[in-house]
């Protein structure tokens, strides 16, 4: 019955004279348990869904949404979107259309070794409690929380070119909030580690040795007086940092709907112009790719909510700007082909161009010959913050667990590192990249209203030479 009522949303809006019309049915399920300083808070459960219809009118975007799957209801919106659409022809800059892409009907599905629907929350508490037990062994971590979640994500998209695709996403994460006290020191936390398929996936992606890997990083730090004076270093930098570097100066930038304005006043703006897409923004070791179809990733899809079909996007190639993510809308101005970034988190926002699992590829060394390499700075392993600005150029990171480099070794661990840099300057300086490559899991928000969307950061271990560093 609701497929069918996707199928009429899209023949109502033809019928009032749109150029184009969709209809994307998603159903969200969603539940959590958490444990804060081992007691447990009040179960959460949730599920929602309804319709997103969008349309083109007379070159003007309207969309539309309802939770009410009747014929009335669905009307009603729709004639309120091409009102809207109506209203705006005289103020319209440039009319909007959709690149040409492939028509297609297809399913899928992540891999579930077992269902969402028989998960419960006793399932959820075993696990909750399991990672809990790891962190109150230790007595400096004073307060502590942890939650397990689980999402199933069913949707229905249908548009007037006749491409229908169906699909089943589940997701499990863990966050965790670890809060440490020594001698008038203070340490905190926060953890995120996520994927997509059953609850194994938490344990294919090692949640629990990271945890114990984390606490003994925290007591390390609370146990450390060290800092760093402040100077030009060599930097090194663990994959954790790579991928916030990697989203945030490169990713978003990259989106091209904040490179023509038109996120300006919601998500933010671009270094990147329209007219000059193709610029050098870092050194011939600087590779950043954006890649949905990682099988158990945070940012799994293969195809995206427009209905194009998911592929891996090189952002950056040996420094230059290779390609921006796209959505149809996007593509059509630059006259490509879509590359399948657009999302939605819920049936009642539009889809809009975002990041999936985007990190920097790795190079041929080890992590030994970057720290040899170093020879002498500053190894910064984690972050304790981070920030950047509304164009993406000027940002800042600070370390949480960062360590000397004498040598071409690691010495002891420092507090309060501090990295202020610009976006051009610090991919420039970079000169290696280890074969390793790790990921971790994020909720990348965006848009007005917000959406947030679940995504890998990653990459490999970095070496910049010459950074400057101060201590907070």
């Amino acid at each position: 019955m609701e497929e069918g009522l996707a199928h009429r949303a899209v023949n109502i809006a033809l019928s009032m004279g749109c150029s184009y019309s969709e209809a994307r049915i998603q159903n969200v399920m969603h539940i959590s348990y958490t444990l804060n300083n081992g007691q447990p808070l009040p179960t959460y459960s949730v599920t929602y869904g309804g319709m997103g219809i969008r349309l083109v009118y007379g070159g003007v975007l309207g969309f539309a949404h309802s939770n009410v799957f009747d014929n009335d209801s669905v009307k009603t919106v729709i004639e309120r979107a091409v009102k809207f659409a109506k209203s705006n022809l005289t103020l319209l800059g440039r009319k909007t259309e959709m690149s040409r892409e492939s028509i297609t009907t297809a399913y899928w599905a992540t891999d579930e070794r077992r269902k969402f629907e028989d998960v419960n929350y006793e399932d959820l508490r075993k696990m909750a409690e399991n990672y809990d037990e790891i962190i109150k062994q230790e007595s400096l971590i004073e307060e502590r929380s942890i939650s397990v979640s689980g999402t199933l994500v069913t949707k229905y998209f249908v548009n007037s070119e006749n491409t229908i695709i169906r699909s089943r996403a589940s997701r499990y994460s863990v966050t965790a909030i670890l809060t440490g006290h020594n001698d008038g020191q203070t340490a905190q936390r926060f953890l995120q580690f996520g994927g997509s398929g059953g609850p194994e996936v938490l344990e294919n992606l090692g949640v629990k040795e990271k945890i114990e890997n984390e606490v003994k990083s925290s007591i390390a730090i609370l146990k450390s007086s060290n800092t760093v004076e402040a100077g030009e270093y060599n930097l090194v930098v663990g994959p954790e940092i790579s991928g916030i570097m990697a989203h945030e100066s490169v990713g978003h930038p990259l989106e091209a709907d904040r490179v023509i304005g038109r996120e300006g006043a919601q998500g933010g703006e671009s270094y990147i112009k329209p007219g000059s897409e193709k610029v050098k923004l870092g050194s011939e070791q600087m590779y950043v790719t954006d890649d949905p179809t990682i099988p158990y990733s945070y940012g799994y899809f293969t195809f995206d909510d427009e209905g194009v079909k998911a592929r891996k996007k090189r952002l950056v190639v040996a420094g230059d700007v290779n390609e921006l993510l796209h959505n149809r809308e996007t593509a059509s101005l630059y006259n490509v082909k879509s590359n399948a970034s657009s999302r939605a988190s819920s049936y009642d926002v539009e889809p809009i161009v975002r990041m999936s699992n985007t990190f920097v590829e790795p190079g041929d060394m080890s992590v030994e010959e970057i720290i040899k390499e170093a020879k002498s700075g500053i190894f910064i392993k984690s972050f304790m913050e981070w920030n950047i600005d509304d164009l993406r150029v000027n940002q800042r990171y600070v370390g949480y667990e960062s360590y000397e480099i004498k040598n071409g070794e690691l010495g002891q661990p420092v507090r309060g590192v501090v990295l202020e840099t610009r976006t051009n300057e610090l991919w420039s300086k970079l000169s290696g990249r280890s074969r390793d490559l790790e990921f971790s899991a994020a909720t990348c928000g965006k848009g007005d209203p917000e959406q947030g969307v679940p995504v890998w950061t990653g990459g490999p271990y970095m070496l910049f030479n010459n950074l400057y560093i101060r201590r907070r």
